[in-house]
């Protein structure tokens, strides 16, 4: 076991408590108020260790004990572990471990529902942090236009939500119809759009125009105009429901939606039903989730379920099954038309109702802004301490394991958001205690809003700052502090004249390991909005990412509150020596010729620019390079790079030069017209010989 830093007291009974458990785990959020405004909770926890551990049993309690065998070894004996009292261990704490444990335990609770911009989760966030910057003295940020009182938030748009207002699919069979249960039989895609039908069913096979060999799903005269379309999912399959034309590993990019809903759509249906294909082996053929994704057709677009088509086929009469159809589609060679109206023997056509209707409501976002005034010859200059407040919900985007799981986010980044809070409190009583002659730096307190999906609320606020962002002169972010394995914390830092003899004295008096970078590297995170307008910046992050990232397991188990304690303790040194430091960083002047930064890491893959400029084509994936072993795929579209919009190639390659090897990007890719967000370890360049 590795050990834990001391904190202020020096006597850290958590510590003790880490020893003493070995990562045995109480949950225990007891309560939570009602209020809006300030939030209350208790919480009593056993915190699993930051570091590999062997698994040791606590000790058993005394009925446990009274059962056990005489025979029971004195190895066994040994074994157990003395047990400190959990309420003991919190109230002998140090208090800011007390009071990081508290804001990470309500800010990563169920309460909070993943913290999804736009929810009721991500509101009760919003409060409490409102609410703890207020009870330790930070200020509110802005005065609305109405002269009403000052407020923490600063709301900006995300654009609108699509809201399914209602779905229909019915089986028209002569006089008899059959309902279809939404949620089991259909769903209603993002894929296509809002309308209302009713026509005749219209089997197209796969969907798919140019295959090899000739290959194409559409029979020459038979005409889709005004009738309801039944696709069915993936590309030709052999008898073990693998792919004919992927050599057997996954599926072509033929397989994806964007090209089938595309080739059906120009030929002009009432609507699309993807089937998920019987005996496909692929997981999602038990789902009718595509992922969301964008729109590709302006008719509706549904998925429906392998027995709801199995029964649409055969429901007026038909002798033909769905694997019948599956079979006339996997054939390489066909002289019988792969596309047709489905009939009955008596070639009465099946027909389909359906309906859908959807409304689109504008979601906001807020960032939530406190204000520490400056005094003095330094008080219009200003240092920004910041990290974001949300994660991701159930998953609905952006999860390492897909939707429908609670993602607490702990580390990701209540740890962060908690580390803000604190630094309000340290700060907002360390200017009370410097002498009233001492200029000092204004400083801005920000928990950003909708980091995960793209940076969105650094970056509005450095468009629409408080105090101009050219007197700002220090960004200071933190994402991902609440895991530091091994006293390890990287430090990206901004290459400006002075700063690395400025902070590298700061660095070694803590009893962390800084792990530092400079440069650009580190991009994804809201320090990234700053440094793309010239402000110089610190972000600090766990050196060692852990598995749990972006998944449902990212807990309030797992989070180390005494080492994040000594992040935080770092940052107010940092943040309280430069907001007296007489000079700012200027940048370093450039001299001679522009020269491209060399390149020290390799994505795996080669790729072009999309004809739509919505991103770049992977049109090869090299074996066991960074982007094979993340799961990209050839045929994907990667629309998103380090959280950053993804326009072209160059960009993709600028971003590329400011990578370390070993360094980890978030990269969205569109798949079978499914938004995907993969992780990318970048190996380095080989050296040359």
């Amino acid at each position: 076991m590795q050990p834990v830093h001391a904190s202020r007291t020096g006597n850290s009974s958590l510590a003790l408590l880490h020893n003493s458990l070995h990562g045995s785990f109480a949950q225990a959020l007891k309560s939570f108020a009602a209020s809006t405004a300030i939030l209350a909770a208790s919480a009593v926890f056993a915190q699993a260790p930051a570091t590999e551990t062997p698994a040791i049993q606590s000790a058993p309690s005394t009925t446990d004990a009274a059962s056990t065998p005489a025979s029971t070894s004195t190895q066994d004996t040994q074994a157990v572990a003395p047990r400190t009292p959990i309420h003991t261990a919190i109230a002998q704490a140090d208090p800011y471990v007390r009071d990081f444990n508290d804001h990470v335990t309500i800010l990563s609770s169920p309460w909070m529902e993943g913290r999804l911009p736009g929810t009721r989760g991500m509101e009760r966030a919003m409060d409490y942090m409102e609410s703890q910057l207020k009870a330790v003295g930070v200020g509110p940020a802005f005065q609305p236009s109405d002269g009403s009182a000052k407020t923490y938030r600063q709301p900006f748009s995300l654009g609108g939500k699509r809201e399914v207002t209602e779905e229909s699919i019915s089986i028209l069979c002569g006089a008899t119809t059959t309902a279809l249960l939404v949620g089991t039989d259909f769903k209603l895609t993002s894929l296509g759009g809002d309308g209302t039908a009713e026509g005749a069913v219209a089997f197209v096979g796969y969907g798919l125009d140019d295959g090899p060999d000739g290959y194409t799903s559409f029979a020459a005269e038979h005409s889709l105009e005004g009738k309801i379309a039944l696709v069915l999912r993936f590309e030709p399959m052999d008898g073990e429901g693998k792919s004919l034309w992927s050599g057997g590993d996954g599926w072509s990019g033929r397989a994806g939606f964007a090209g089938k809903i595309s080739a059906v759509a120009k030929r002009k249906p009432a609507a699309i039903i993807v089937v998920n294909t019987p005996g496909a082996n692929d997981p999602r053929v038990s789902s009718l989730t595509t992922g969301g994704g964008r729109a590709m057709s302006d008719v509706p677009v549904f998925m429906m379920s392998t027995a709801a088509a199995e029964q649409l086929v055969t429901l007026c009469g038909s002798t033909q099954t769905l694997m019948d159809l599956r079979t006339l589609a996997d054939a390489p060679t066909t002289t019988t038309p792969r596309s047709f109206d489905l009939t009955n023997a008596t070639g009465d056509a099946a027909k389909i109702s359906i309906s859908a209707k959807s409304e689109t409501k504008p979601v906001l976002a807020e960032n939530i802004v406190g204000v520490l005034p400056g005094r003095g010859a330094l008080a219009q200059e200003v240092i920004v301490i910041g990290g974001h407040l949300d994660h991701l919900g159930q998953g609905d985007f952006g999860s390492r394991e897909g939707p429908g799981k609670l993602h607490p986010g702990a580390d990701d980044n209540a740890s962060g958001a908690a580390g803000v809070i604190l630094l309000g409190d340290m700060l907002t009583k360390a200017y009370a205690e410097i002498s009233a002659e001492t200029p000092l730096r204004t400083v801005v307190f920000i928990g950003f809003s909708a980091e995960e999906s793209g940076l969105n609320g650094s970056r509005y606020y450095v468009e629409h700052p408080i105090y101009p962002i050219k007197d700002t002169v220090l960004m200071m972010n933190f994402d991902m502090i609440g895991r530091v394995m091994n006293g390890r914390l990287a430090v990206t830092a901004s290459t400006e004249s002075g700063m690395k003899e400025w902070y590298e004295p700061i660095y070694a008096r803590s009893p962390l390991t800084v792990v530092q970078s400079a440069g650009r590297g580190g991009g994804g995170s809201d320090h990234a909005s700053f440094q793309a307008v010239g402000v110089p910046i610190l972000f600090a992050i766990c050196a060692d990412f852990h598995a749990d990232y972006h998944t449902s397991r990212d807990t309030l188990a797992m989070i180390d509150r005494e080492t994040s304690v000594l992040a935080v303790n770092l940052w107010r040194d940092l943040a309280l020596d430069m907001a007296q430091r007489p000079a700012r960083f200027e940048m370093e002047s450039n001299t001679g010729p522009m020269r491209a930064q060399a390149m020290k890491v390799r994505a795996g893959l080669r790729t072009r620019d999309s004809d739509d400029d919505t991103g770049i084509e992977v049109v090869d994936v090299s074996k066991d390079g960074s982007a094979d072993k993340a799961g990209i795929l050839k045929g994907d579209k990667i629309i998103k790079w380090n959280k950053q919009d993804l326009k072209d190639r160059q960009a993709f390659v600028d971003d590329l030069r400011t990578h370390e090897p070993g360094d980890k990007v978030q990269a969205v890719v569109l798949r079978d017209g499914v938004e995907m967000t993969l992780y990318i370890e970048l190996q380095g360049v080989p050296a040359t010989p």
